[in-house]
């Protein structure tokens, strides 16, 4: 295979055995639907991850940056390394990779172009790709850069453009029956009715990306749900499910990932669509809606959830947050959710919990916060502005995994409890334009956790200049 050729040939430059190589090829080849997931995975996403793992684990991809949760958010690749795949790609007919200001890629040959990547260097530019024989498209540009798109590549299974305005795609994205993945510039040039509805009707499609660079509300009709094999929906913008109340001649869905939908309300007939969800991630605007109307209480029936975000931007002060949350949850991140510090145990009794992020907390009152024992088992990050916290107390057995503690904006309490110096597991404090005294006992536990042979223990803080300080 030409796949298999090409790795080979990399490994030569890389002094890696070809074994080693065709093997990490043939992973990441997963994702394009060349392989199957074997008996340890439980998912396509799964097994992708596992072998970008692999693959940075041999010092093939670099990580620029990793996520809470420990994973990959940003990867690159070292520049020789790129130029040698670029290549090799090249020569093989893997992959036809060009600026779009050397216009090259109208004269390659199209049984070459299967997978096409185009790198806009000016703005305003008009690419026409009559290229039927390509499968994959990934076209990169500045963003707020508005170049046009005009695409006759109906055997596209990937297009990844969210930053390239695609005309008449409203008109014409019916015809791309192939397509699994699309990421995709939702605007008034773009969409001029909106979300186009014929979107939802591509059989194949697992994978749907917006990038909306203006601010219309955006509503997406619920016959979405019914696309037989739709895994991701993903908006930069928080959208709103039109004709809910029509929902229930939809059937239990693939759907594994869902963000952002704002002000949505969980009916018992949604949650048996989204039986399948991963991630969830959800607004609320309190100012006209009222908690009882969401049916929040039946997020605990979404047994499958690991990671869940909730912001609340306005509210009623007399709501409160007494909700439960799945009980496999291994994120879970809250902004402006009306919370009282005395219901944390609703939190710390998730068994699975690994990530917590609570800021600008809309606490009722000044209040102490005293975690207890036996909850937070499994807790390794935890980012937080304490607010109305007055009195945090803390031993080591509240929070005894605990690897990462970030304060942002916490005013209120003096410093740090001096039982989380006595966490063996902890590797970090983060503080951001925290009080001088919080900054003192930070450095206390530094000294602490270096006398107890920690030396890989660091303290960064963040003042209002911005610059790190690390002690």
């Amino acid at each position: 295979m030409a796949k298999e050729g090409l790795w080979e040939s990399i490994s030569e430059h890389i002094s890696l055995t070809r074994s080693t190589i065709a093997q990490h090829c043939s992973k990441i080849l997963t994702l394009k639907g060349f392989l199957r997931p074997g008996d340890q995975f439980k998912c396509l996403e799964d097994v992708g991850e596992g072998y970008l793992e692999d693959l940075v684990n041999r010092s093939l991809i670099l990580v620029n940056k990793k996520g809470s949760n420990g994973k990959f958010e940003s990867i690159g690749i070292h520049d020789l390394l790129r130029e040698i795949c670029i290549k090799k790609a090249k020569e093989e007919g893997f992959l036809h990779h060009v600026s779009f200001e050397m216009n090259s890629w109208k004269d390659a040959e199209p049984n070459l172009n299967r997978r096409i990547s185009i790198h806009f260097t000016k703005s305003s530019e008009e690419c026409r790709i009559q290229d039927s024989s390509a499968c994959s498209l990934l076209l990169f540009s500045k963003r707020n850069w508005r170049s046009r798109l005009y695409l006759s590549c109906r055997r596209l299974i990937i297009l990844d453009a969210p930053e390239v305005t695609w005309m008449n795609f409203s008109d014409v994205i019916s015809l791309f029956i192939d397509l699994r993945y699309i990421a995709f510039a939702l605007n008034h040039t773009t969409c001029p009715n909106g979300f186009p509805a014929p979107l939802y009707k591509l059989p194949n499609l697992q994978t749907i990306i917006t990038h909306k660079n203006d601010y219309r509300p955006l509503k997406i009709p619920y016959e979405i749900f019914g696309m037989p094999k739709l895994r991701h929906l993903i908006t930069v913008i928080p959208f709103r499910l039109s004709n809910i109340a029509k929902i229930t001649s939809i059937h239990e869905s693939d759907l594994q990932t869902l963000e952002t939908v704002i002000n949505c309300s969980f009916t018992e007939e949604l949650i048996k669509i989204l039986v399948n969800l991963k991630r969830l991630k959800v607004d609320f605007d309190m100012e006209n809606d009222h908690w009882d109307d969401l049916n929040l209480n039946n997020l605990f029936q979404l047994q499958k959830l690991e990671e869940l975000e909730i912001t609340v931007r306005q509210h009623n002060r007399l709501m409160i947050w007494k909700h439960a949350f799945p009980v496999g949850l291994k994120k879970l991140t809250l902004q402006g959710v009306p919370l009282a510090w005395e219901n944390m145990t609703i939190i710390g009794s998730l068994p699975n919990l690994q990530v917590l992020e609570m800021m600008y907390i809309c606490a009722p009152e000044f209040s102490e916060w005293i975690p207890m024992e036996g909850q937070f088992l499994r807790l390794k990050y935890f980012r937080c502005s304490l607010d109305n916290v007055i009195k945090w107390e803390v031993e080591k057995e509240h929070l005894p995994s605990l690897e990462s503690l970030i304060l942002a904006y916490a005013t209120f309490i003096e410093e740090i409890p001096f039982g989380i110096g006595e966490i063996d597991s902890l590797q970090l404090i983060e503080l951001w334009f925290c009080t001088k005294s919080l900054v003192n006992s930070a450095q206390r536990i530094h000294e602490q956790q270096h006398e107890n042979g920690n030396h890989d223990f660091q303290v960064r803080v963040f003042g209002s200049t911005e610059k790190i300080y690390a002690i």
